[in-house]
C-alpha cells in the first residue's frame, strides 16, 4: 500500500530536522547547496509547435549539437538540389524523344 506525501509536512519535518544539526553541519550543507546551484544550467523554455507543451532543449547549446544540425541542413539542401535536377533532366528528356519522334505523342497524353 502506498501513502502520499504531503510536501508541506515532509518540509516541516525537514526545518524541524535540520535544527537538531550542528554549525558545521549547517554551512557544510549551504555551501553544497550554493555550489550545486551555481553548476546547475537554467535553461528557458521554448514553446514547441508541434505539442503545445512547453520543451527545454529545442535550441541545440554545444558545438557538435550545432555541427549535426548544420550537416543535416546541408543534406536536406543537396537531396532537395539533385531531386529537382532529376527531375528537370526527366523533363527534356521525355520532351527531346518526342521532339525526335522517338517516342509517340499518344504515350505521353491520356
Amino acid at each position: 500500500m502506498t501513502t502520499k506525501l504531503d510536501p508541506g509536512k515532509v518540509a516541516q519535518l525537514l526545518t524541524q530536522s535540520s535544527r537538531q544539526l550542528d554549525d558545521s553541519t549547517l554551512s557544510a550543507l549551504a555551501d553544497a547547496r550554493r555550489n550545486a546551484l551555481k553548476r546547475q544550467r537554467v535553461l528557458s523554455p521554448v514553446a514547441a509547435l508541434s505539442t503545445g507543451r512547453w520543451t527545454y532543449n529545442l535550441v541545440p547549446h554545444s558545438g557538435q549539437q550545432w555541427l549535426f544540425t548544420a550537416l543535416l541542413v546541408a543534406i536536406l539542401i543537396f537531396s532537395a538540389g539533385y531531386w529537382q535536377h532529376a527531375q528537370e533532366q526527366q523533363i527534356s528528356e521525355l520532351d527531346v524523344a518526342m521532339l525526335t519522334d522517338e517516342l509517340p505523342i499518344e504515350v505521353v497524353v491520356d
